[in-house]
């Protein structure tokens, strides 16, 4: 006990002794939390969202045995399947499995219910999810096997935000009706508030009531596969029995002939797309701590070596060396929590600037600082207090009692220390200021270019019109000309046009072949994306016609298509397409004559990147009449003289005055969705940037104090020179030199460091390479000048030493 009370008053003084100690030094203390908290700070960001986006469970039971099972083919590795594909699955791997099930997002119509109509997110599931995600409603059920087939009475759970905003959280909503797309479905229950992955379904409706639809093992309808390994059983052994099962499919189905199965955990396939990035973001916030780290030891060195006598009284006196060690210590610790409490501020701060950018990301919406990310903190702080503080502990511990009060310095070995961290700060600032120069030359070029149609003054507005209510082709084509014509009419609209997709926003991918270039296997036909569009769609999108003639009027429902010039060309060369037949594996395409070629357009987003890179275009029409038991999704782009959201209401006006049941949804315009696609870039454009200004400047702050502290300690033979005659400009080489040589060694390191991880950093670009030598060149040069101007300052001072003065102190 006299141990335990001794030891912690010991500590009580030590902390006491701190606390006084960095309040007479404020200068020094302020810099010094400063640069930690920047540190700390931004790897507390990342960690938090690294922890959310890639480290935690996902929140299932038994979440390593959930997976997820996509339909491959030989040009796309991960799809959606068919319904009569999961069927088979289901039916011969069923051992392997303790649950297997099926879901499709989609979207309903929601009208009546005291408001007014609104289209509302939905899930079509299968009744073996939810239990199998161990969901459980907050009220009444969820919907069982005799709900889930053809013919069953319609039912439907309602998520807890819709009950809560449509129904205002009233209980008696369970067992009552609502209209979902003109039909009439009984509520069964409500799900719980926090559904995480699954978020997005506003209704959820059993999968089977629509099984007729899906009989067709061509058409994908967007189905995902989910399924619970039984207990011994791995991922590998799923994924050989799924693909034997998908070979036995294709000898009696043709078209599936080189389909193939891939299951992977679904908490694999969550991440996969934003951990490279999430990783090389933290990469680049553990340099930031690494320079700031650096930068506070080397002004712990400076300030040890000023607290020499200081040191040299307390030996005097007895203390002994651990004694001093652990006092030292615990002031750098002191200056890192310091550092981690401001840097915790700053983290809660920039979370809230960032969560828009953070919501695409996986479980981006749920990102904030919780009681991980604060023990997260406190462990950064610990290890780099410690770090930092212990070699100028120790150094300035020096038992040498002599050598202390005669105030002989150990010059070189500190000299050569300091150096080596501005060294290693340079360097990390280096490749910092290369990945972000990097990123922003590709962002910049990405903004650049030409997506293929005109985004300015283009409002888009999309419809579903509900199967239960428009039954044919015939009342689809009447809704759809009488909207056109009175949204033409709208004050400030010059033209619209309706489509089944829009570039960007995305459309349906389908394979095609052109009559006499057909490959001998249909699974060899090429793919590209299908745009069914009305007369008007090219006008309104400015999209540039090449050869002959976009659709009119006359050509509604007719076996026509339009393909765009990367098609033309790589089928055709140089001759012109117009008046050849294409054929494709959808109703709608066999087969077709081409009446012109556009332009092409960017189909996912700017940077091209997809599953396919070319396109073309059928009647609109034709949708209606061969799929009536579908809701026709359309896409109403309307070209406006001025700001095209300040029509957005009019639009909204005219929808419902033609059907007073239609509700619109998603209205934007192309410019905002052409701004949406790059946010995930635009978002690792900021936070490199914001660590590379950082980063600059803690290097510029390190190479000032090694310069000023260097100035201070060669005073008197700065005095000894400029008494001997030494010219001004002499002594300014002499210092800008010194400071410069570490800065070059440092920029040299960096650049070396920085190519040496260009491999990491070409799967982020656009337009560019990973070891682009101009950015290369223009960046150091930048490094350079503020190395060189942050050395000017120490550098001016050396000049005005007065060397009677210099001479006399010594």
């Amino acid at each position: 006990m006299t141990f335990a009370a001794g030891g912690m008053e010991s500590f009580v003084q030590d902390l006491k002794y701190g606390l006084r100690s960095l309040r007479k030094a404020p200068g020094f203390t302020a810099v010094a939390v400063l640069a930690l908290a920047l540190g700390i700070g931004a790897n507390t960001v990342l960690f938090s969202v690294i922890s959310f986006s890639l480290l935690r469970p996902v929140p299932f039971p038994d979440p390593d045995r959930l997976v997820i099972v996509n339909q491959t083919a030989p040009s796309f590795s991960n799809s959606s399947c068919a319904w009569l594909n999961y069927l088979d699955w289901k039916a011969q791997v069923a051992p392997l499995f303790t649950h297997f099930a099926a879901e499709r997002r989609d979207s309903f119509n929601l009208t009546g219910a005291g408001g007014e109509p609104e289209r509302v997110l939905g899930r079509m599931a299968t009744s073996e999810l939810l239990p199998q995600l161990g969901i459980q409603p907050v009220l009444g059920r969820l919907y069982g096997p005799e709900e889930d087939k053809p013919g069953a009475p319609r039912t439907v759970l309602l998520s807890h935000g819709l009950w809560q905003r449509r129904f205002g959280g009233d209980p008696a909503v369970v067992g009552s009706s609502i209209q979902l797309s003109g039909d009439s479905y009984t509520v069964l229950g409500v799900l719980p508030r926090d559904l995480r992955f699954l978020s997005g379904g506003d209704v959820w409706v059993p999968l089977g009531l629509f099984a007729e639809r899906y009989q067709d093992r061509g058409i994908n309808p967007g189905i995902y596969v989910f399924g619970r390994l039984a207990p011994g059983v791995s991922v590998q052994r799923a994924n050989d029995a799924l693909n034997q099962a998908m070979r036995r499919i294709a000898e009696t189905a043709p078209d599936m002939k080189g389909e193939g199965v891939r299951a992977r955990l679904f908490s694999e396939d969550q991440v996969e797309g934003s951990r490279p990035a999430l990783l090389v973001l933290w990469g680049a916030v553990a340099f930031v701590l690494l320079i700031a780290a650096a930068n506070v030891a080397n002004l712990l060195l400076s300030r040890a070596a000023a607290r020499q006598q200081e040191i040299a009284v307390r030996v005097a006196l007895g203390a002994g060396r651990l004694r001093i060690v652990r006092q030292l210590l615990t002031e750098s610790v002191l200056l890192s929590f310091a550092g981690a409490l401001l840097g915790t501020l700053l983290a809660w701060l920039a979370l809230g600037a960032l969560s828009p950018l953070l919501a695409n990301l996986p479980r981006g919406k749920d990102v904030r600082l919780d009681a991980l990310a604060l023990a997260f903190t406190v462990g950064v702080a610990l290890v780099t207090g410690v770090g930092f503080g212990i070699y100028p502990a120790v150094r300035a511990s020096n038992p040498h009692i002599h050598t202390l009060l005669k105030e002989v310095r150990a010059a070189g070995a500190h000299a050569r220390l300091r150096g080596a961290l501005i060294v290693a700060e340079v360097a990390l600032s280096m490749m910092l200021l290369v990945g972000a120069g990097l990123t922003l030359r590709s962002f910049a070029r990405l903004t650049r270019v030409d997506p293929g149609f005109d985004a300015a003054h283009l409002l888009t507005t999309q419809i579903a019109l509900p199967a239960a209510r428009y039954r044919d082709g015939a009342s689809i084509t009447k809704f759809l000309q009488e909207l056109r014509r009175r949204v033409a009419l709208v004050p400030g609209v010059e033209s619209a046009a309706v489509a089944a997709g829009m570039p960007i926003l995305g459309t349906a991918d389908t394979s095609y072949a052109f009559e006499g270039l057909e490959p001998p296997d249909r699974n060899q036909w090429a793919h590209a994306s299908i745009y069914p569009v009305t007369a008007g769609y090219f006008e309104t999108l400015r999209i540039p016609l090449i050869h002959g003639r976009y659709f009119t009027e006359a050509d509604r429902g007719r076996d026509v298509a339009i393909i765009d010039d990367r098609m033309a060309r790589r089928a055709f060369g140089n001759a012109d397409p117009v008046g050849r037949r294409m054929a494709g594996n959808q109703p709608f395409m066999a087969p077709l004559e081409i009446v012109g070629v556009v332009g092409h357009v960017e189909n996912y987003s700017l940077d091209g990147k997809g599953p396919v890179d070319s396109g073309y275009y059928v009647e609109h029409d034709r949708l209606g009449k061969l799929f009536p038991q579908f809701a026709v999704q359309a896409i109403l782009a309307v070209r406006t003289a001025g700001d095209p959201m300040t029509l957005a209401a009019a639009v909204r006006r005219t929808v419902q005055e033609i059907d007073p049941l239609q509700p619109v949804y998603s209205q934007q315009s192309m410019e905002q969705v052409v701004s949406d696609s790059m946010s995930d870039r635009r978002l690792m454009l900021l936070l490199l940037g914001i660590f590379a200004v950082v980063a600059l400047l803690l290097a510029s702050v390190g190479i000032y104090g090694v310069m000023s502290y260097s100035v201070e300690q060669r005073t008197r033979e700065i005095g000894i020179r400029m008494a001997l005659g030494a010219e001004r400009a002499a002594v300014l080489r002499m210092i800008l030199g010194q400071g410069t040589r570490l800065a070059a060694v440092g920029i040299a390191v960096g650049l070396l460091g920085a190519f040496a991880l260009s491999r990491l950093m070409s799967r982020f670009l656009y337009g560019i390479s990973a070891t682009d030598p101009s950015t290369y060149a223009l960046l150091a040069l930048l490094l350079a000048a503020v190395a060189v101007a942050a050395c000017l300052l120490p550098a001016s001072r050396a000049v005005k030493v007065d060397p009677v003065i210099a001479l006399r102190a010594e």
